[in-house]
């Protein structure tokens, strides 16, 4: 103790940090409002995900090589010669799928409490771009194996962008470095999930996470009243973001990271054949959660089908400026916004579905089933 005291002293002198280190200890300690409960611990979730996947992806880099002749091969070589090299690969990819789903479960949670609202618009309006960018993430990263379903999953994915009036074509010659997707849409995608996401990951997070330490968890009052001060917050039962929230956050870290070892363990991911541009595989499909725009394009014109999910993404950020201007932060009084996000999210849901079920034979209440293009199930034999 007197060594560590010795050098904060030392490092003080010279740096002036007992001002800074006051300012934070005064911001750990505020009062949260009382209806802070476990829901509010997703973020510090997701942030925890996000740190794993970074420790793994750094650990992935230093085998994996990003050209169309190797990529396959210092796969299987990372998941059977390096040690421990599946595990972390395993993590690596249950991570990616986790991130989404958090990510999605906690919008809904700011959402539901209208912790978007004012004074608090910049920070949904970042947690947006946030969203973009993990699935942007989750885009890079899926042709990284250069197997057959990456492959070709990529190829259905970035044909959608070329309908896209006037533009269109150059925009997918852009994205995938030529007319077809090779070994120049693999460097690409290579470059942009291992350096230039993360920039934007880095720099977005670390604004939001401010925001949310300098501005505070909004209270459930409306928003033309003032909000509630510290002390009336610990009147009203509010306790401590530190230790007490902290507790929290900690323990749901260590469930979430229970379930993702517990995945990683028991459903390692499949690497498939290397890729084959001359090989159409059946039943190709992008991952779950583009699956509802997959799904889409099948029922309306591509030209429709492929600003729907732009529209749906200006919308989240029109939400809180000119969409949602109630004061109410109260879901139960926010009664037509509340329902008409409902409505598109069973939409997205349903979509989602019918792509997963989409061109696949299922066995439901001892029949068998096949589902078309559209997702419309087919009987086709009994089974005793």
């Amino acid at each position: 103790m007197r060594a560590l005291r010795a050098v904060w002293e030392w490092l003080d002198q010279r740096l002036g940090l007992a001002p800074g280190l006051q300012v934070i200890v005064n911001n750990l300690s505020k009062p949260l409002p009382p209806h802070v409960n476990w829901l509010f611990t997703l973020g510090a979730a997701l942030v925890f995900l996000l740190g794993i996947q970074i420790l793994t992806g750094a650990l992935l880099m230093v085998y994996y090589i990003p050209s169309a002749d190797q990529a396959h091969a210092s796969i299987e070589m990372i998941v059977s010669e390096v040690p421990l090299g599946w595990l972390i690969r395993s993590l690596h990819n249950w991570g990616s799928h986790l991130i989404v789903i958090i990510t999605l479960m906690h919008m809904v949670r700011v959402f539901v409490y209208g912790g978007y609202k004012k004074p608090r618009e910049v920070t949904w309006l970042i947690g947006v771009l946030l969203l973009g960018v993990i699935l942007l993430f989750g885009f890079t990263g899926y042709l990284l194996p250069w197997d057959q379903v990456s492959y070709w999953g990529t190829v259905v994915t970035t044909e959608a962008p070329a309908s896209i009036p006037f533009v269109g074509s150059l925009i997918r010659q852009l994205l995938i470095g030529g007319e077809e997707v090779g070994g120049a849409t693999l460097g690409r995608f290579f470059v942009a999930h291992v350096f230039l996401l993360p920039l934007a990951l880095f720099g977005l997070m670390g604004i939001h996470l401010f925001l949310i330490r300098y501005q505070g968890v909004s209270s459930l009052g409306r928003i033309d009243e003032p909000e509630p001060t510290s002390k009336e917050m610990r009147a009203q039962g509010g306790k401590s973001f530190f230790p007490y929230h902290v507790l929290k956050d900690i323990t749901t870290m260590y469930v979430i990271f229970g379930i993702l070892l517990t995945l990683s363990l028991l459903y390692p991911p499949f690497i498939g054949d290397p890729a084959d541009p001359l090989s159409t595989p059946p039943g190709i499909k992008p991952e779950w959660y583009f699956l509802p725009a997959y799904q889409l394009l099948k029922y309306v014109p591509d030209i429709i089908g492929v600003q729907i999910p732009l529209i749906l993404f200006l919308l989240l950020i029109l939400l809180p400026l000119v969409i949602d201007r109630s004061p109410e932060r109260r879901a139960r009084r926010r009664k037509r916004i509340v329902g008409g996000v409902v409505v598109i999210s069973v939409i997205v849901v349903l979509l989602g579905i019918l792509g997963h079920l989409s061109e696949s034979t299922q066995t439901w209440f001892g029949k068998e089933y096949y589902f078309d293009l559209m997702g419309m199930p087919h009987p086709l034999i009994e089974i005793k």
